[in-house]
C-alpha cells in the first residue's frame, strides 16, 4: 500500500519546521500536534488574526508564517 504525504516548510513562532502530513491540515491541527490548548491561544497566520472559533480557517501551505500567542490569566 502506497501512502502519499505532503512536505511543507512553515515558520512557527520564528522557527522553521518541516511538516510531513498524510492529508491537508489546518493550523489548529498543527497546534494539536504541538500540544497547545486551542481555547487559550490566538493565532496570527500570514498576518491575519484567528481564534479557534473561526470556522473558515485556511489549510497550511508552503512558507506559511504562524505566530502563536498564549492567553495567560493571573490574580
Amino acid at each position: 500500500m502506497k501512502i502519499n504525504f505532503f512536505l511543507l516548510f512553515v515558520s512557527l513562532n520564528g522557527y522553521e519546521y518541516k511538516v510531513y502530513m498524510t492529508q491537508p491540515s489546518q493550523v489548529f491541527d498543527l497546534l494539536e500536534f504541538f500540544n497547545y490548548q486551542k481555547e487559550l491561544v490566538i493565532i496570527q497566520h500570514n498576518g491575519k488574526i484567528h481564534n479557534y472559533l473561526n470556522k473558515n480557517f485556511q489549510y497550511l501551505r508552503e512558507k506559511d508564517k504562524i505566530e502563536i500567542i498564549t492567553i495567560v490569566g493571573g490574580g
